[in-house]
């Protein structure tokens, strides 16, 4: 999907979502079906929210990726020549004498030479490698893809939209894996040997890396 039409459904979405609640702005007893749907469209709009950024996260890396490539097809420039000096009348060297009546020259003089420049991309290299290393996202809300957190929510939290939340809020303020694991220990009662936990924590780690 594009990201104007993305940005439209996004819009949309909102304006339901605002309709939605001030139409409960002077009501004293909200109904039971107004906060169902009210946080299904307030997750539909995070998600949106996630997805735009993954797109524009490798929009940006594939246009890094083209313009270092297109650096590579440059021609290497030549060595710029040096302008050809007018030969002058051979000067009599002074000479001093030398062990043995051999004669040496008081002065020499060493040949110009020019160094080639060449192109090189390091700067380009590190400008790329910066832009993969900010996918390691510090926060942890972000490190879950759209399917990550339909699969998550329904194999590990029973469809508990609102549970999933808490514990990945709770995750992204602890600052050390080791306090993670022992966070995950002490509030579910997961079996370490299933798949979606072994995922699960699996994005964990790399969140520490």
């Amino acid at each position: 999907m594009a990201s104007k039409e993305r940005i439209d459904y996004l819009l949309l979405d909102i304006r339901d979502l605002e309709k939605q609640v001030s139409a409960m702005h002077n009501a004293e007893v909200y109904p039971v079906s107004f906060f169902s749907q009210t946080f299904e469209l307030a997750h539909k709009i995070l998600t949106d929210l996630h997805q735009l950024e993954a797109d524009q996260l490798e929009f940006l890396s594939r246009q890094m990726e083209e313009h270092k490539q297109q650096l590579y097809t440059l021609p290497t420039p030549e060595p710029t020549a040096l302008p050809e000096r007018e030969e002058e009348p051979e000067q009599q060297m002074e000479t001093v004498p030398a062990i043995a009546g051999e004669e040496r020259p008081l002065h020499t003089e060493e040949p110009i030479t020019e160094t080639p420049v060449s192109i090189t991309d390091k700067k380009t290299t590190a400008f790329l490698n910066d832009l993969l290393e900010k996918r390691n996202l510090s926060d942890f809300r972000k490190a879950f893809s759209l399917n990550d957190r339909f699969r998550f929510r329904r194999e590990l939290f029973d469809a508990d939209e609102e549970r999933m939340n808490k514990v990945i809020a709770d995750l992204d303020n602890i600052q050390s894996y080791e306090d993670s694991m022992n966070y995950l220990h002490q509030e579910l009662s997961w079996d370490m040997e299933d798949e979606a936990v072994a995922d699960f924590i699996k994005l964990l780690e790399k969140r520490f890396s």
